[in-house]
């Protein structure tokens, strides 16, 4: 009988120390911030001049073409659109002092290209077939995401190309010639804006 109670009496003490024994624990705080990134960058063509030289110009415009070619790209780690807006409600003459020079903005026209490699993931506003005109109220010219597939990329996939045009007369740009609408010799000019946000 003693021989057992020095044995329940050990087992009791063994399973005690067992329990008491502690967890030694340390702490290391993981954690990943992702901060967006949002840029839009002018790459060539950031000052856009038509010079009317000809009655031809006047008469049918001045197409499109390397002079009148303005290339962006887009920077993002989220998706995103591209808005253009003009400053002015008209193209202001600049060069006749005290005379208030005037030329309607959808005398320009403009479609946009995607020079980059998810392109197809973006719907470009205007295409070549039917321009559309410049103005000053905020317009969507690149529509980014979808619902379905991501726009975010760097610049060699997010690259465009707006092409300008002047009294071409085509899709949804004023329909009369320069030349048919009088305006007066003068340089009109606006600064035409593009706002890239998230989507």
């Amino acid at each position: 009988m003693k021989k057992l109670a020095l044995l329940l009496l050990g087992l009791f003490i063994y399973a005690s120390n067992v329990n008491a024994q502690v967890d030694d624990r340390a702490v290391i705080p993981v954690a990943v911030t992702l901060n967006s990134i949002l840029r839009l960058n002018v790459t060539s063509g950031g000052n856009i001049e038509f010079n009317f030289n000809t009655l031809n110009d006047y008469d049918s415009g001045i197409q499109t073409g390397a002079p009148y070619q303005t290339k962006f790209n887009v920077a993002s780690s989220v998706n995103w659109d591209v808005f253009m807006y003009a400053e002015d409600a008209n193209l202001i003459g600049t060069d006749e002092i005290g005379v208030a020079n005037i030329m309607t903005l959808d005398n320009i026209g403009y479609h946009i290209t995607s020079d980059g490699t998810i392109g197809a993931n973006v719907d470009l506003a205007f295409d070549a077939a039917a321009p559309g005109p410049l103005t000053n109220v905020t317009t969507t010219i690149l529509v980014g995401y979808d619902g379905a597939t991501s726009n975010a990329g760097d610049i060699n996939q997010n690259s465009f190309t707006i092409h300008w045009r002047c009294g071409t007369q085509e899709g949804s740009m004023n329909a009369t010639s320069i030349l048919s609408q009088t305006i007066a010799a003068d340089r009109y000019a606006t600064n035409v804006f593009l706002l890239l946000q998230p989507n």
